[in-house]
């Protein structure tokens, strides 16, 4: 199985576009990338938007490429409803998070504009699939759905699938946005499927929005799949990487632990230089660029 993370926080953008290949079956998911709007009170930096255009261009190559679209949840950094849609999603199996149940208001209204955008491309949206707790093998590749989770700890951001892609004895997870693990159900689920290697965003530390609890209940839950014998891996980015700390908090929240286990942001998963521009927004403003003792 072959696994490329086009996009992440850690490659100076929004995003968790996911590119995999397991024997003849190309599968993407979530083809969007997007940047904060404002960022210590600044918009985003001509070098982010510079990265976003590229990442871009890079997620409709691959996409264009693939046989199966996934949208596992509709925030705009998970899909693109404006740009390359006959070349994302034309021609392609589509399985997206169910927009009827399970949803917030929000998420239904950015659900549904997608499918009004697809149709406006002319691509048929009564054959697409929606994905929550289903299981198909195509090519003898298994991919399954979890059942929804929130997207965090509370239904308020509405509710995310999580993608397990089964292939020649190797499992790959990608979480999709569950903000870390803040409370048990993904967590079950995660143990009771045995992954190799994990795709996971943090908890989002740097806006403060949840109390010590939650943050400390999530890291020891992260702990536990560290300890899951079958995990090689675990990729650890998006929502935690927007934070200038989160080396030290990782540090000592999981890495103190030393369990014999990869974890990795994804330009590192990637083998890139790690570039945190949306975190370092302000040094970019003042400097124009970021100093790589820092990135």
């Amino acid at each position: 199985m072959k696994i490329k993370v086009l996009g992440g926080e850690s490659l100076g953008c929004r995003s968790l576009a996911t590119y995999v290949e397991a024997g003849g079956l190309r599968i993407f998911i979530d083809p969007g990338v997007a940047l904060a709007p404002r960022r210590y009170g600044l918009p985003p930096h001509d070098l982010e938007i510079e990265v976003k255009e590229e990442v871009w261009n890079n997620i409709v190559d691959h996409a264009s490429n693939s046989d199966i679209i996934i949208v596992t949840h509709y925030h705009y950094d998970h899909h693109n409803p404006w740009d390359n849609l006959r070349e994302v999603y034309g021609d392609k199996m589509i399985f997206l998070k169910d927009f009827k149940n399970n949803i917030n208001p929000s998420q239904i209204r950015r659900s549904h504009f997608l499918l009004h955008r697809l149709e406006e491309a002319g691509i048929n949206t009564s054959d697409i699939h929606v994905a929550d707790g289903s299981s198909h093998v195509l090519d003898n590749v298994k991919i399954s759905f979890s059942e929804p989770f929130y997207h965090g700890d509370s239904p308020k951001l509405g509710y995310v699938i999580m993608v397990l892609i089964e292939y020649g004895g190797e499992r790959f997870l990608f979480t999709s946005d569950v903000e870390g693990l803040m409370y048990d159900a993904p967590l079950e689920y995660i143990l009771s499927i045995k992954p190799n290697i994990i795709l996971m965003d943090g908890p989002p530390t740097y806006l403060k929005r949840y109390d010590e609890t939650v943050i400390n209940h999530t890291f020891e839950s992260i702990k536990k799949v560290c300890k899951l014998p079958s995990l090689k891996t675990l990729i650890l980015d998006h929502h935690f990487t927007r934070d200038k700390n989160y080396r030290d908090i990782l540090q000592s929240n999981i890495l103190s632990m030393d369990c014999g286990v990869r974890i990795l942001n994804i330009a590192e998963y990637m083998g890139v230089q790690p570039r945190f521009l949306e975190a370092y927004r302000d040094i970019l403003y003042e400097r124009g660029e970021l100093d790589l003792d820092i990135s």
